[in-house]
């Protein structure tokens, strides 16, 4: 029986082109071949951080010899590049053309750019509104205030669902069933750490079901804290997540209730209103 992660029929020859005439088998195997590809290119998170071989082992699970196959390949195809130090790679020209071209395509900065700069500006903080991916958050729209301690971070930046309140807002806002399997998935990624990973989701469940907006500091990234609450908007429906955030400690408590949350709770109700008619697969 070959293994999982074994050489496959073709599969050191690169990405398949196509597979029109293939046999099944041949089509199978490009098709499993392209999923891993991009599984690999998804694990740069939107970050042009450079990984190191042993990093991408890690983070997509696959053998040392099918992540030096599928990143030479990548490399010759651009979608990777070598990092300066000849180890290490990094997302390449035509992955960043890619991104540049959603960016080009997107309706978000012109329509909800504005509504979200004016609470950042007013406030002095970033806001993002992400969509889900897998078990992470995706930012496809995200605004700073001129402040230089405002958290940074950017459209294409990814967030995990268990350690963002954002990512808590979203998972709220599912379906019963659909919500447990999120929560399965996450314990399930978590390991031996995932009893306490979905209590603290839960614990965030408990102020959404109570008001309408949860909380998170110094989970993702150390020295900040970030206010999320769920929306969903275009057509068809799309859940997202909205969020403000900043560096340094957790505001006071009535603040938060009684200026950041309501403001911020406006805020999704009128990027709601603004994308209500949008296609929302130009999200």
């Amino acid at each position: 029986m070959r293994r999982a992660d074994a050489p496959r029929p073709d599969s050191d020859a690169g990405l398949p082109g196509g597979v029109a005439g293939a046999s099944a088998e041949e089509a199978g195997s490009a098709t499993h071949t392209l999923e891993r590809a991009l599984k690999l290119v998804k694990v740069f998170h939107g970050s042009a951080k450079p990984l190191t071989h042993a990093e991408l082992v890690r983070r997509t699970g696959y053998s040392n010899a099918s992540v030096s196959r599928l990143t030479a390949t990548l490399v010759t195809l651009g979608y990777l590049d070598r990092a300066p130090d000849g180890v290490r790679v990094q997302i390449g020209v035509r992955g960043l053309r890619l991104g540049h071209r959603y960016l080009a395509n997107s309706v978000l900065p012109r329509l909800a750019g504005p509504i979200m700069q004016d609470f950042a500006d007013r406030y002095d903080m970033s806001v993002g509104l992400a969509v889900a991916d897998q078990l992470d958050m995706i930012y496809v729209q995200y605004c700073n205030s001129t402040k230089i301690a405002t958290l940074r971070l950017g459209v294409g930046r990814a967030v995990p669902m268990a350690l963002s309140s954002i990512g808590r807002a979203h998972v709220w806002a599912q379906a019963p069933q659909a919500r447990q399997r999120l929560l399965f998935a996450i314990w399930k990624q978590s390991g031996e750490h995932g009893p306490q990973v979905v209590a603290r989701m839960e614990r965030a469940f408990d102020d959404l079901d109570s008001h309408g907006y949860c909380l998170a500091a110094g989970e993702y990234q150390r020295d900040t804290f970030a206010i999320s609450v769920p929306l969903s908007v275009g057509r068809p429906l799309v859940s997202m997540g909205l969020n403000c955030s900043a560096v340094g400690p957790l505001p006071d408590r009535m603040m938060i209730r009684d200026e950041l949350a309501p403001a911020l709770k406006k805020t999704a109700r009128l990027l709601t209103m603004e994308l209500e008619h949008i296609d929302s697969s130009l999200f």
